[in-house]
């Protein structure tokens, strides 16, 4: 059983209680790639540079490289994405109305 809502538009929309895919996944999606820039920019602070956390998970690792930051940020959109996906997907698969 799904109601009817009249969307502001005029045209009439089914709602099923699922999860919108495409506004999860940017939300997630800049989220993500948003904290990964920020944890990245520490390693530009006066005084954290010994603190940073990504140089403690990877220490071989340069983070002060544009190159690293902006495959870094890109790796987190991708991920937003993937959770998105795959958890949407399994909410509403799951909170399908049973008949």
């Amino acid at each position: 059983m799904s109601a009817s809502l009249e969307h502001p538009s005029g045209v009439a929309r089914a709602t099923t209680g699922g999860v919108a895919i495409i506004p999860l996944g940017l939300t997630l999606s800049l989220f993500l790639s948003g904290n990964f820039l920020l944890c990245a920019l520490g390693g530009f602070l006066p005084g954290l540079e010994n603190l940073h956390f990504l140089s403690a998970l990877y220490p071989a690792l340069d983070w002060t490289s544009p190159a690293l930051i902006i495959a870094g940020a890109a790796w987190a959109f991708a991920c937003g994405w993937y959770v998105a996906l795959v958890c949407g997907w399994l909410y509403n698969a799951f909170a399908a109305p049973r008949t």
